[in-house]
């Protein structure tokens, strides 16, 4: 089985994120994508988050039409700092014949090496590497070593300019979020009167 796994604090999932992972999806032909919300994330823990329940039902909205995509529940239930080589080791164990795969996007493939035990994660994971326009993903390649280099596997994507922050800035300024995030999570982020708070 070829399982892939995407992490991320998802506040809130978007299509961006979902766009990422179908690409990813044909590219490597993966039968399985984990979306796999941080706990905490290493590189954001000054960083307010919703509550880990929000951030799981809205991707569980998000996904429910997709047989392939599921949430992983792995970091939240851990908690703590969430280091991806962890997550990596036990669905590992969980599934020791899967071929398994990273998903990222140029922007984090940057910031690789910085990552906790990133020779382990290129050695078990092939990295699946969305290619943004703004960003030089040959340029970005030729810093990593070559160990990681030769892991990496490009995912040309549709470009989409979303991102979390913009959408709960959004959401606090009365701001239409529509076509940014699928209709169910925009329902449940007014349902539960998220990000209206700085």
């Amino acid at each position: 089985m070829r399982i892939a796994l995407l992490g991320g604090t998802f506040d809130p999932v978007h299509y961006g994120h979902l766009r990422l992972a179908e690409e990813a999806s044909e590219v490597a032909s993966l039968e399985r994508v984990l979306f796999v919300p941080a706990y905490v994330s290493p590189f954001r823990t000054a960083e307010r988050l919703s509550e880990p329940m929000h951030r799981v039902q809205m991707l569980r909205l998000a996904l429910h039409d997709n047989p392939r995509f599921e949430v992983c529940e792995l970091e939240i239930q851990r908690g703590g700092i969430s280091y991806t080589v962890d997550t990596v080791r036990a669905v590992r164990e969980q599934h020791p014949d899967a071929e398994l795969f990273l998903i990222l996007g140029t922007d984090t493939l940057q910031g690789f090496m910085g990552w906790r035990e990133p020779y382990v994660l290129g050695q078990v994971c092939q990295l699946l590497v969305g290619i943004r326009p703004e960003y030089d993903l040959q340029e970005t390649l030729a810093r990593l070593p070559e160990p990681i280099r030769q892991r990496v596997q490009p995912v040309p994507m549709v470009p989409l300019g979303i991102s979390a922050r913009a959408i709960r800035q959004r959401v606090r300024a009365g701001r239409s979020i529509r076509y940014l995030t699928p209709p169910n999570v925009i329902e449940y982020i007014h349902q539960h009167r998220l990000y209206l708070e700085p």
